[in-house]
């Protein structure tokens, strides 16, 4: 009995044991589900704050995406016919970008990326003229020098209307510049805009290779022509002002006409070539945010005892201007020319995993005394005008002058002809007896019939000798160096 009886008891013990351990483990697995739900809880909104604080927008800018995304994926789900996933993102990104009305401002492809990046590199081809959207109209902002846009006319401030007859209204700028753009050795035609006159330019595609800097020595003057602020421009420029020092040139000129900017960071470092180190280049101001650039690295000791002059015009944008104002807030050059083209803001990149890229206006800049030259452009020192022909509208070609014809081409043809050589008796807009004599010499010498009436021919002909002239001779520079001897 007494045997069983321990048994029982211990059996009773063992039973107690095993409960204990059983309530032990319904604990366990209840706690460990109530941390796991309450993690994976804390997981969830920590992720959401965690995208909500990386993605940069605040509530009501969440919400508004929160909408574009439900179009997206509405119309790529319901939409009746096949929709493109890309084209869709692109469009809305495009969209947004268009939305800013600022003619800086561009989303870009994989393709136009590369492009965009060749620029900035000094190799492409195209025609060679740079351009912007400004208030819904494709404006040429300059030709590069020695560009074929550049030798068969092509003018700062020409307005864009047609490519090769095709209207480019509502157009997206990348979506123009690729169609200016093509193979080397082809021809695009564009129709221009000057002075409400249009006109119909043909210009040979070739392969543009910006060289940054060129110096030529004219006596004991040196000029270095600045064509663009890329890669390596202030570098370049350091090493041309070197070798002029060594050959004694102590005048120099920095012609920055039709340079239509680029690399900021270029601009500054080709300023510090002259300003001080710790100096202020530029001033970046976004809101009440200002932020000085400061010239990083002591002036070049051979520049230290050189005159600066500085070429400006209206084509000189941008970078130019950046350089051009922190020389004159400085006193450290004299700037003649004409008025630039005012552009006072400053854009960024942001390229994206897929290869695309947005190029926006992120703040607006100043010179270091605080010019904003933004619409206004900097005025020089010295103005030298450019010849009067150089600056003449185009006449249209649609209609035939004649003989006591009394129109306003008129007086541009007579201004046009003085400066080809031939003789006129004066500049008023009235068709004399002077004007039809000067016709019939200009159409004998370039084997036209000889009617002296200004015809088609006769117009397309009067044009491409006032381009050849303006390319062939420079009397600007040729003014600024008489005044600098």
């Amino acid at each position: 009995m007494s045997d069983n009886k321990e048994v029982t008891e211990q059996d009773e013990h063992t039973e107690q044991q095993g409960k204990s351990i059983s309530i032990k483990k319904g604990k366990l697995i209840l706690l460990l589900l109530t941390t796991i739900i309450a993690t994976a809880i804390i997981t969830v909104f920590a992720t959401i704050a965690i995208s909500h604080w990386t993605s940069g927008l605040n509530g009501e800018q969440r919400a508004e995406m929160q909408k574009v995304q439900q179009v997206y994926k509405t119309l790529n789900n319901e939409y009746y016919k096949k929709t493109n996933a890309s084209e869709l993102s692109e469009s809305a990104i495009d969209g947004m970008v268009k939305d800013l009305d600022d003619p800086y401002s561009e989303y870009m492809t994989k393709k136009e990326t590369t492009s965009f990046n060749e620029d900035v590199s000094g190799d492409f081809v195209g025609i060679g003229a740079e351009m912007q959207k400004k208030n819904n109209k494709i404006e040429i902002t300059s030709p590069m020098k020695s560009s074929p846009a550049e030798k068969a006319g092509i003018r700062p401030k020409d307005i864009v209307t047609k490519v090769n007859g095709k209207s480019v209204k509502g157009k997206p700028l990348e979506a123009i510049v690729k169609q200016v753009r093509g193979k080397q050795g082809t021809k695009v035609t564009l129709t221009i805009e000057r002075a409400n006159q249009p006109h119909e330019i043909t210009i040979k595609r070739d392969k543009i290779h910006v060289k940054s800097v060129e110096y030529e020595k004219h006596n004991n003057i040196g000029v270095f022509t600045i064509n663009k602020f890329q890669n390596s421009t202030s570098g370049e420029l350091k090493s041309a002002i070197i070798k002029a020092h060594k050959d004694g040139i102590r005048n120099i000129v920095i012609d920055l006409r039709n340079n239509p900017g680029g690399l900021l960071d270029e601009a500054v470092k080709m300023a510090n070539i002259f300003i001080d180190k710790g100096d202020s280049v530029v001033q970046l101001q976004k809101g009440n945010h200002k932020e000085k650039i400061t010239a990083p690295n002591d002036a070049l000791k051979e520049a230290k005892d050189m005159n600066v002059s500085i070429l400006v015009n209206k084509g000189s944008a941008s970078a130019s201007e950046v350089f051009t104002g922190a020389m004159m807030d400085y006193n450290k050059a004299k700037v003649f020319g004409t008025k630039t083209f005012g552009k006072g803001i400053v854009q960024t990149t942001h390229e994206f995993k897929d290869g695309s890229l947005l190029k926006f206006t992120n703040m607006k800049w100043l010179t270091p005394k605080g010019h904003y030259i933004h619409g206004k452009g900097i005025n020089p020192d010295v103005k030298i005008a450019e010849p009067k022909y150089q600056s003449l509208n185009v006449i249209p070609n649609k209609k035939v002058y004649k003989l006591n014809d009394k129109d306003k081409n008129v007086k541009t043809m007579k201004i046009g002809l003085t400066a080809l050589g031939f003789k006129v008796d004066n500049n008023t807009d009235k068709f004399d007896q002077s004007l039809e004599s000067a016709i019939k010499s200009f159409q004998n010498k370039n084997d036209l019939t000889v009617t002296g009436e200004f015809d088609k021919k006769t117009n397309e002909k009067f044009t491409q000798e006032l381009v050849n002239k303006a390319n062939g001779e420079d009397t600007v520079l040729q003014n600024l160096l008489k005044k600098l001897k």
